[in-house]
């Protein structure tokens, strides 16, 4: 019988979790690296990319890289919802270009969403005078991001082993230019949000350019910060069940310190400081829901200085970073992540 590659329970198979794994290092790596680095042939490491892109299981995609991310506004909603309309609400929001991500609380509030515009008078518009009146809307409470910490494209599975690692580590150089993203620039990123590793014959009849100039302007998007690619998978089949949104406290001084530490914890997937007295924002991904309070703890010893002022069980993911997600984490289909696509105030 012809191995599928899913183990029994929806549990991925180590050679599916190495080769995640791989892209997650570096998502437009060629099949030939990642062959060697996770020890396939690489016609069968493509053969079962395509079966897991294809079950919606994993996907590569393309994210705001760090220096669009200090030029956007950024904010972490808590919605309510009239009674027995949260998953209408959801579903509603998740059609939203500059909402990345929804998801269900088990907590004071209904539902989280992240939301992203290219100006702060774009974004309060949208808060202020659409979004209260999106049917099943009761209310709405805005933090506002200060400082996201980049944590999303590099949290991954940590299967392969140093040396794999140090292979696919990817490389770039000096940007070129240090001019911002145009309309062609946007463009590109919209058409990798579905497909990370697009090709760039393919990206070229997407933009109607060269690829070699394609080629070109990737390369710079990407030494200039402007994008980042990831790679992420339907996570409760590699055996992170739950995830959790933790509000923390803290003193303004230590709010880069502490940023910059939790990056490097593996449940890290967002970490970001707030303009509010609960001045920082961090999700991290579980096992099991029971591995939260061993979380809290480590991060009461490992910093003494935080006050943990609430955390709240993810329920269901409906939207993750442009992904629609099914109740089992896998995609069903993109929205295109398009933080400009709410217009300036009138």
């Amino acid at each position: 019988m012809q191995d599928s590659g899913i183990e029994p329970r929806g549990l991925l198979s180590e050679t599916d979790l190495e080769l995640i794994d791989a892209l997650q290092i570096n998502p437009r790596a060629s099949w030939v690296e990642v062959g060697a680095a996770t020890g396939s042939d690489p016609v069968t490491a493509a053969r079962r990319w395509q079966r897991l892109t294809g079950a919606g299981e994993a996907w590569t995609t393309v994210a705001l890289g760090q220096r669009q991310m200090h030029t956007m506004s950024m904010a972490f909603l808590e919605i309510d919802c009239a009674a027995g309309a949260a998953v209408e609400v959801a579903d509603r929001l998740t059609t939203a270009g500059h909402l990345i991500t929804v998801q269900h609380l088990a907590a004071g509030h209904d539902l989280f969403v992240i939301a992203a515009a290219a100006s702060m008078p774009a974004l309060a518009d949208y808060l202020l005078t659409d979004l209260p009146r999106v049917p099943g809307v009761t209310k709405v409470r805005t933090h506002v991001a200060t400082r996201v910490f980049e944590a999303s494209c590099r949290w991954r599975l940590r299967v392969l082993s140093p040396r794999a690692v140090g292979a696919l580590a990817r490389r770039s150089g000096a940007p070129e230019s240090t001019r911002q993203m145009d309309e062609v620039d946007r463009l590109l990123f919209k058409a990798l949000l579905t497909d990370g590793r697009a090709s760039y014959s393919e990206l070229a009849g997407a933009v109607g350019m060269s690829e070699r100039t394609v080629q070109r302007r990737l390369s710079r998007l990407v030494a200039t910060g402007d994008i980042d690619f990831r790679c992420d998978l339907a996570r409760s089949h590699a055996g992170w069940h739950s995830s959790a949104v933790l509000w923390l406290r803290m003193p303004d001084g230590l709010l880069e310190e502490t940023g910059r530490a939790l990056l490097g914890w593996p449940e890290t997937r967002t970490c970001a400081a707030l303009a509010g007295a609960r001045n920082m924002l961090l999700t991290v991904g579980l096992h099991t829901v029971s591995d939260l309070h061993p979380l809290v703890v480590r991060l009461q010893e490992r910093f003494p200085h935080v006050d943990i002022a609430d955390r709240q069980i993810v329920l269901r993911q409906s939207k993750l970073y442009g992904r629609i997600l099914d109740s089992s984490g896998r995609c069903t289909g993109v929205v295109p992540v398009d933080p400009w696509s709410l217009p300036p105030p009138s």
